[in-house]
């Protein structure tokens, strides 16, 4: 189980995102993020029928970006027929980064840090809490259906990566998707698919377990309010992303769990600058060559403050999008 949670655990510090910005919990009915680019970053265009794409061209070059929210719910109806069209024809398909730790690796750290993967000094979780936080997490536990002892000895970090999963396996939403469907249609169209880059994570989650208790509580606080959040967001949010509605999407978006939390550790810093190079180097080498390139990146790392598209908007790139 543990080494279940450190292998894991790689991809759900990298869900931050390539270019997350920091933002305090919102009260449940209130929009999860504000700081979205002005109106006038991104240039209105025509849609097609299901969610957003958006569309950057130069000369016989041009990049189809579809935006993503994720997770969703299982099974999920969506119209991916303008996402074929769009595939078909495409010299390549680029993901999001990937994060990986080897298992040699991880089981090594198993081996020599276990008591990173517990309360120090035999310690209770909810003992060391304050009321508050001990009052949410509880809750959350209660609302989950989970024991009321499920994260006595885990220290808050590790309990903050199993409450997220836990919240996403008990409302059945799927990380695989819609990066899924992309590559079912790019294989049918013998498209390649390819990464925008891999990193290896484990160093990350390393620093993290290795954080003081306090610092850690930030993570587990950011947990819970995932959890409260993302309940009350989930099926609207979900909805507007198959409509390609932006108004929607941008009113119930709620990002990863963990922006305060990494923000806290030195690794996040190069990453987070390795990502966004790494989009936008994706970027320019694909508006070198003639032909289309299909590309993948979270909603939140498109059209944040510190996304993509403002990036790209100081360089004078011309993004179109959809209208809100």
């Amino acid at each position: 189980m543990r080494r279940y949670l450190l292998a894991s655990a790689a991809f759900v510090f990298l869900s931050w995102t390539a270019a997350e910005a920091v933002s305090e919990p919102p009260a449940a009915n209130a929009p999860p993020v504000t700081d979205w680019v002005p109106d006038e970053t991104v240039v209105v265009s025509a849609q097609g029928a299901g969610p957003a794409f958006w569309h950057i061209k130069k000369g016989d070059a041009e990049i189809w970006v579809l935006g993503t929210v994720t997770p969703l719910p299982k099974g999920m109806s969506w119209n991916s027929a303008h996402l074929g069209d769009i595939v078909k024809g495409a010299r390549a398909v680029l993901t999001p980064p990937t994060a990986s730790s080897g298992l040699f690796e991880t089981s090594w750290f198993l081996l020599t840090h276990r008591g990173l993967l517990s309360m120090p000094d035999d310690k209770k979780l909810d003992d060391t809490l304050p009321a508050d936080l001990r009052a949410r997490l509880a809750a959350q536990r209660t609302a989950l259906k989970l024991k009321a002892d499920e994260y006595d000895d885990d220290p808050p970090i590790l309990a903050a990566m199993k409450l997220q999963g836990a919240f996403n396996k008990v409302h059945q939403l799927d990380s695989d998707e819609p990066l899924e469907t992309v590559t079912r249609l790019a294989k049918e169209n013998h498209v390649p698919v390819r990464a925008i880059g891999e990193y290896g994570a484990l160093g990350l989650v390393k620093e993290g377990l290795r954080l003081p208790q306090e610092s850690q509580r930030v993570c587990l606080e950011e947990s819970v309010a995932y959890a409260e959040a993302r309940s009350v967001h989930n099926v609207p949010l979900a909805s507007a992303w198959a409509a390609g509605n932006l108004k929607e999407i941008k009113a119930h978006y709620v990002p990863g769990a963990f922006e305060k939390c990494i923000k806290q550790m030195a690794s996040f810093g190069k990453l987070t600058d390795r990502a966004v190079a790494d989009y936008l180097k994706a970027i320019h080498e694909a508006l070198a060559q003639p032909g289309k390139v299909v590309m993948l990146t979270d909603i939140g790392s498109l059209l944040r403050t510190t996304g993509v598209a403002e990036a790209l908007h100081k360089e004078g790139i011309v993004i179109e999008g959809p209208a809100e």
